[in-house]
């Protein structure tokens, strides 16, 4: 036989206060993790979306922003390795360094036409930087996550 402790009204009142509690911070809170993206570019080569909700500075790096950048391309592109890989997407973690105008391709995802992930690569904060063309979708990029810094290179 099982004994329950009888809650008496000043008990059962705190339970249900703080379970209403709970629930308005979770409420007040969000969703832990929503995917906002918003497109930056479409050209013949790819359309370029970055999720808002991952654009963050990064410790460490002064004036470096990092995000998950999506590509999307009309056909597939080569993967590899491994070998065989055709991607129909591919999302990039991007580090823009806003000073020097340039980015850096930290870890890349790829994905199918279903979005099922067929390749990844490791994380690389050491990737090689590219400088940011006002012409190129990395332009793009750096003039949206770096609003605040004056163009460096320009479209020639």
């Amino acid at each position: 036989m099982t004994r329950h402790a009888a809650l008496s009204p000043a008990t059962g009142y705190r339970t249900v206060a703080s379970a209403a509690a709970i629930v308005l911070c979770m409420l007040a809170a969000g969703p832990a993790r929503s995917e906002r993206w918003v497109e930056l570019s479409v050209d013949r080569m790819a359309r370029v979306e970055v999720e808002l909700d991952s654009v963050s500075s990064l410790a460490g790096y002064s004036d470096n922003v990092g995000a998950w950048i999506r590509y999307t391309y009309p056909i597939s592109v080569d993967c590899s390795p491994p070998r065989n890989c055709y991607a129909a997407s591919q999302l990039v973690y991007t580090r823009v360094d806003c000073a020097r105008q340039t980015t850096a391709r930290v870890q890349h995802i790829s994905m199918d036409r279903h979005g099922d992930v067929i390749a990844e690569t490791g994380v690389n904060f050491n990737a090689p930087r590219q400088i940011a063309r006002p012409d190129t979708p990395d332009g793009t990029i750096w003039r949206t996550l770096c609003p605040a810094y004056p163009e460096i290179y320009r479209a020639n």
